[in-house]
């Protein structure tokens, strides 16, 4: 008798995160800020770097919202989205200090937050194919409230949108139609693989922490 299987550890390990180390489909997911890292962009424009892991240990890294333009103007969305972040994480302000490899926001490590992402596929400067995420809206890891929604005293309705949106393509549109954004985008050049699905919240082990 032959075997059909030997056992993988690796493989059985990916099996229970969701089928990979790094999130590679569209989504609404739920998971912790691992790291929020101040940086700049080569043409001077000011960031906050964000380094996110689901619940089901899946990551997207370089999830960058841009609060300052490059000419020190504040850029509106990018500060909108970073006070919605700090609204559904309890965050009543952010500083700085030093981490590992550069001026990260204390305020933000390991705080649990629900948010879509968006994947954009791009041309990369050698010709080849690659990814980012954009953030397209944060959300209580507790109730999937918005601020907005929380503050207006309505149900949760933002993150069923953005789950029926992102079904419709969640691998993205090609990259000759995406028009070049660099406001909010996690793209690491290391993730592989196909597929993620995101589940019901299904840990309490956060919910002290969350303010809604």
């Amino acid at each position: 008798m032959s075997a059909v299987f030997s056992y993988n550890e690796d493989q059985a390990v990916a099996a229970d995160s969701g089928g990979g180390e790094y999130i590679t489909e569209s989504c609404v997911v739920r998971g912790f800020i691992e790291q929020a890292k101040w940086v700049e962009a080569q043409s001077g424009a000011k960031g906050l770097e964000l380094s996110f892991e689901s619940e089901k240990g899946q990551k997207a890294n370089y999830l960058t919202l841009y609060y300052q333009k490059r000419d020190g103007s504040q850029n509106e969305v990018g500060h909108q989205q970073i006070q919605s972040m700090m609204g559904v994480t309890g965050a009543q302000s952010l500083s700085q200090a030093q981490g590992k490899d550069g001026l990260i926001a204390p305020e933000l490590t390991r705080k649990p937050v629900q948010i879509a992402l968006e994947r954009e596929n791009y041309i990369k400067s050698n010709g080849d194919e690659g990814f980012r995420f954009q953030i397209k809206c944060f959300m209580s890891a507790k109730s999937g409230l918005t601020i907005a929604e929380h503050k207006a005293g309505k149900q949760a309705e933002s993150a069923g949108y953005w789950v029926q949106r992102f079904a419709e393509n969640p691998k993205g549109k090609p990259p000759k139609q995406q028009a070049q954004n660099n406001q909010s985008y996690g793209g690491d050049p290391r993730q592989q693989g196909d597929g993620f699905s995101y589940g019901a919240p299904g840990s309490d082990q956060m919910d002290d922490e969350i303010p809604f």
